[in-house]
């Protein structure tokens, strides 16, 4: 089968590989519907890597197919039927895992990152990572369940509300789905910051209230000129810059920040008195609701097929990689079995 393969620091080539079989009696093979492009995987292929990726495995984390085998112990799914497919395999054994915290497994496996992943016409992944989806749905919107599960989960930590003022920093494909998912949760006062004129005009295609393009316009500025005080609510869905201290000056008293962007190579400096003074809640967020996000799937106003800027094959995977590495694309979805 043909296969995304990451080969190590900046390079991922498509090639031919063995197709998967079933080894153990909780295996499941899928046929891959569709995989979608992280930002993940673009900090993964960066020199140096913002996220480590095995040398060696299938690319792609966010995705989802078909079953076409199943292993002999496997019960409740049948062959024929899609399903969505949580990448993070936890151990089941440390400390996080036997005290209710397996989202932060300390020797977790997953899918795409650290063993082979969706990128590829074939997937193998074992029973407890599956999960039942309305069949109606189209595979575009579930390959998206990752990603929204990390939203919804992360969400859940800050409870966003219909009078919170919200900061959200980022308008990439994670912080347009955060766009739908507080407008879905019925927030009304969003700001969201962008870079470059497409990145602003799919904010505001999404639903965001304001858009400060930081090429051009202070985020503090648009706040003071918009809003009565500052914000309830500040989520960091980039992970890097001078976002934390900023979000210093712009939140309320007993405010939120919610640090959901990741690159290790991105340090900040704040001042803890300042949290302290203003009882702020920091928080971050690495879980995923599957449960909760395949529920939201089923609202059809909940718009994840708004901000599809490409559908590519997988030998056209590069093409989609350059094309959000450079903002030219926001979500690419990549069809392994089919021609686009």
């Amino acid at each position: 089968m043909k296969a995304a393969i990451f080969e190590g620091p900046g390079t991922l080539t498509v090639k031919e590989v063995p197709k998967p079989v079933i080894t153990k009696p909780e295996d499941v093979i899928i046929r891959v519907d569709a995989a979608s492009v992280c930002g993940s995987d673009i900090h993964g292929l960066a020199i140096p890597p913002g996220q480590y990726m095995k040398p060696g495995i299938i690319y792609g984390h966010e995705f989802c197919g078909t079953i076409v085998e199943m292993g002999e112990e496997v019960e409740g799914f049948r062959i024929g039927e899609r399903v969505a497919v949580n990448p993070r395999v936890r151990c089941g054994t440390c400390y996080e895992c036997t005290h209710n915290r397996g989202d932060l497994c300390s020797n977790s496996d997953h899918y795409g990152q650290l063993a082979d992943g969706g990128f590829a016409e074939f997937a193998k992944v074992s029973r407890g990572q599956i999960y039942h989806v309305d069949q109606t749905i189209s595979p575009d919107l579930v390959a998206q369940t990752e990603p929204l599960a990390c939203v919804v989960s992360a969400l859940g930590k800050v409870h966003p509300s219909p009078v919170d003022y919200v900061i959200l920093y980022g308008a990439g494909p994670i912080g347009l789905t955060f766009i739908r998912v507080l407008k879905t949760f019925g927030v009304t006062n969003l700001i969201v910051t962008a870079k470059g004129a497409e990145r602003v005009q799919e904010a505001r295609d999404c639903g965001a209230d304001l858009v400060v393009d930081v090429e051009k316009e202070t985020l503090a500025d648009v706040v003071k000129e918009n809003w009565p005080f500052g914000a309830d609510l500040i989520i960091d869905a980039v992970g890097r810059g001078n976002i934390l201290p900023e979000a210093q000056g712009l939140i309320n008293p007993q405010g939120r920040i919610l640090l959901f962007g990741l690159d290790n190579n991105a340090r900040s400096e704040i001042a803890p008195g300042f949290f302290v003074m203003n009882e702020i809640s920091l928080v971050g967020a690495l879980g995923k609701d599957f449960p909760g996000a395949l529920e939201l799937l089923k609202n059809p106003d909940l718009g994840l097929d708004r901000f599809i800027t490409h559908r590519l094959p997988l030998e056209r995977i590069h093409e989609g990689i350059d094309a959000m590495r450079n903002k030219k694309a926001c979500r690419v979805l990549i069809y392994p079995n089919e021609e686009r």
